[in-house]
């Protein structure tokens, strides 16, 4: 009992191959990075190796009002950064707590070279830790979920318990004390049910995200639901392309017809429409406040740094997202006491990888993880109440289309985003100043997030500004 074996789903980092070739940072030489450099540089923390010289170059060299340049999508250095500068120091969301309801329940993730365990202790905490031994490194969970009573590693049986610390006796054989051996803690915040991690030493700070977030979903019920279903994508896009085609539905009334059925999000762009989507947010202010949810909004804009949470109304007739707008689901959370329906969806988003919309009956929350510089996992996942039976209180082809299409539509436009910017032909164009400003905020974000790293550890010589992927030199 409590030995967890079963096949490795790492992702391996790909290679950068050799450094002085002119193919550096892509297969094919067409990523658009300057080749003359020193030396390399490595992050201590998880030995990405990138060049921050080059890093520095690219971001000093953007172009304020559009898309980053090729190599920001398609590099394999750029990607490493990414991961050292961002990933691992922003917060994380890594699932819902529903997704191990009982003590000894425990699920893996992996980002990058990362690997973490989340388990629920004997105490119902919910803890974090990095998934490998403290003996000599084995992975220790290797399948997605579980059950145990402690974790054993698979290699030389070492065992710890589930708040972290080792079992197995080592000061008399190895010469330091079990107390010293415990598995890292993996730093970790429950925001309401969603669970958020951050695996490096020094986190960006949260705390006022994390209040707004874990006050709204106290209304939607998440730490007393049940995971209904869940679809694994793998996206031919990089990560931020991705999470780019989230912050705007500018694309939405030509890629999307279910989903702007059931939202104002694009009909507010329209003058005509205004009048009437000013009418009724109105309405849905006034049906939220006497429910104590706070105010309506209509629009997508962040309300912090990296994060949102707003409570938008949902079209007139509309009191769910399902394709015709009724009931897919039994109520939840304060709706499910007072028997009562706001007909509007809580919208949450924290950089770099998770966004949800929290209907009255259902919420639908979307996990990315970045596996190349060219490829990411989505996961999609359906949360019901936790006494909501399959068949009886819902339907999977009911609960799933409205947001499964919509996704899917999603992933078909983000492939062919990066399809397009690998062209040689590729240059950033103009963002619109109207319907795409999310999508330059989140990029201002990102950019300004690449500055964490340490000191450049290269003197990089003059860049050759058309492998930046610029076509000429930008001024200044």
């Amino acid at each position: 009992p409590g030995r967890f074996r079963s096949v490795n789903r790492c992702h391996p980092l790909s290679s950068l191959g050799d450094p002085w070739d002119d193919n550096y940072g892509g297969a094919d030489g067409a990523y658009g990075l300057p080749m003359d450099v020193d030396v390399m540089t490595t992050s201590a923390a998880a030995a990405y190796e990138y060049d921050a010289g080059r890093i520095a170059a690219l971001k000093a060299h953007y172009v304020h009002g559009g898309p980053l340049a090729r190599a920001f999508y398609t590099a394999n250095d750029v990607f490493n950064a990414d991961l050292d500068r961002v990933w691992r120091r922003h917060w994380l969301y890594a699932g819902h707590a529903c997704q191990i309801p009982n003590a000894g329940d425990w699920m893996t993730w992996d980002v990058g070279a990362d690997r973490i365990v989340l388990t629920r202790g004997g105490d119902g905490d919910v803890r974090a830790f990095h998934n490998t031994c403290r003996h000599r490194g084995a992975r220790i969970c290797n399948a997605g979920h579980g059950h145990g009573r402690s974790f054993v590693c698979p290699y030389h049986a070492w065992t710890y318990e589930l708040d972290g610390r080792l079992r197995t006796p080592t000061e008399r054989e190895f010469g330091i004390h079990q107390s010293q051996l415990g598995l890292h803690p993996v730093a970790l915040k429950n925001l309401g049910g969603l669970l958020f991690v951050c695996l490096g030493g020094e986190a960006v700070p949260f705390d006022e995200g994390a209040a707004e977030i874990a006050a709204q979903m106290q209304h939607q019920g998440l730490a007393d639901a049940n995971l209904a279903h869940s679809i694994r994508y793998t996206v031919t896009a990089n990560w931020k392309l991705i999470f780019e085609n989230n912050r705007e539905c500018y694309h939405c009334d030509n890629a999307h017809p279910e989903y702007v059925k059931g939202v104002y999000d694009t009909a507010r762009f329209s003058e005509a429409n205004i009048p009437e989507v000013d009418r009724q947010t109105q309405l849905a202010n006034a049906r939220f406040e006497a429910l104590g949810l706070g105010g309506a909004v209509a629009a997508s804009d962040m309300t912090g740094k990296f994060w949102r949470v707003t409570r938008a109304p949902l079209m007139e007739g509309w009191k769910t997202q399902s394709l015709d707008g009724k009931p897919i689901a039994p109520l939840m959370g304060i709706f499910r006491d007072s028997d009562t329906w706001s007909c509007g969806t809580l919208r949450s988003t924290v950089f770099p990888n998770f966004w949800q919309h929290a209907s009255d009956d259902h919420a639908v929350a979307t996990r990315i993880t970045p596996l190349s510089a060219t490829s990411t996992q989505v996961d999609v996942s359906w949360f019901v109440h936790k006494d909501a039976q399959p068949d009886r209180d819902y339907t999977i082809d009911r609960l799933l289309p409205f947001w499964q299409r919509t996704s899917e539509q999603d992933w078909v436009i983000c492939q062919a985003n990066q399809s397009g910017i690998t062209s040689p032909a590729y240059v950033p164009g103009p963002y619109s100043k109207t319907r795409e400003t999310n999508v330059q905020q989140f990029i201002d974000w990102y950019l300004a997030s690449l500055d964490a790293g340490g000191p450049s550890l290269v003197t990089p010589k003059k860049p050759k500004w058309r492998s930046l992927g610029y076509k000429d030199r930008p001024s200044g």
